[in-house]
């Protein structure tokens, strides 16, 4: 009977949310299971408010960040990997993806948030620690949850994420009162996030003059590069990122805002500009 229940209630939260089946044509930017970053351009299976469903060739890892930007709008956003689904074909496969911030523009459409109290609560559990917690899952998560039987997310009494899975547990006020607490932090902490990504990149300035620099950090609203060469404060400079094979490279252009000296170049903090 309480497995029935469970059923029903993650049904409702894979209902709760407006799924959009449209092949959106993004580019994602990251680090790989390897450590090793790369760019790829791909399309989205489907999308929500919450994250999307993407298909790669390359493979992640939970809990990495990645930079996903909308090919259409140019809009980019940071999206946290909740896990893996089924391999599609050949080496592509497809993975769940939630949005860093939770008021998400990138999709360009305008969702309906459920009504206040409506969605649901699962019991899990840390697969580490054994803590249990009632939470409320997206449906990026229930997706992946429903596919590998784990979900990636942060647990408090290990310090550290960590892999949740479904929990028989009964269901105690002090769970009760223990999920209240950590989804406030969790919610704190995701704001907070930024991607570390070194990779190659090409930097022009408003000269003409190129420079092959690496990155030591990214977000979507800039980044933060090495280079052996001088720029200035103000500085309008115009950076290519890692591209897809085939498809011609796109430059972003930026704004120097901040500059410090290091024991290998000098690095330079980046501000996009529209």
């Amino acid at each position: 009977m309480a497995a029935e229940e469970e059923t029903r209630s993650l049904e409702a939260v894979r209902r709760r949310t407006d799924r959009i089946l449209v092949p959106v044509r993004i580019r994602v930017i990251g680090n790989d299971a390897n450590g090793v970053s790369f760019g790829e351009e791909t399309v989205t299976v489907t999308f929500n408010q919450q994250g999307a469903r993407i298909s790669l060739t390359h493979s992640l890892l939970p809990d990495d960040v990645v930079l996903i930007m909308n090919l259409e709008s140019g809009i980019e956003e940071e999206f946290r990997v909740v896990g893996g689904f089924q391999q599609v074909f050949g080496d592509r496969r497809e993975w769940g993806v939630e949005a860093v911030s939770p008021e998400s523009k990138i999709w360009g459409v305008t969702f309906t948030k459920p009504a206040e109290g409506v969605q649901p609560k699962v019991l899990i559990e840390c697969a580490a620690c054994k803590k249990a917690a009632q939470s409320a899952l997206s449906s990026i998560e229930y997706d992946v949850l429903l596919s590998t039987g784990l979900i990636s997310r942060h647990c408090d009494r290990c310090g550290e994420h960590t892999r949740w899975k479904p929990s028989e547990q009964p269901i105690t006020a002090e769970i009760i009162a223990s999920s209240v607490k950590s989804l406030s932090k969790g919610g704190e902490q995701r704001k907070t996030r930024r991607l570390r990504l070194v990779m190659r990149i090409r930097v022009r300035n408003a000269w003409g003059v190129a420079d092959i620099a690496q990155t030591r950090d990214v977000s979507k609203a800039g980044l933060c590069y090495v280079s052996t060469l001088r720029y200035n404060m103000g500085d309008m400079v115009y950076i290519t990122l890692p591209f897809a094979d085939n498809q011609a490279p796109i430059e972003t252009p930026g704004k120097i805002v901040w500059s410090a000296e290091s024991s290998v170049g000098r690095f330079y903090g980046v501000c996009y500009q529209k």
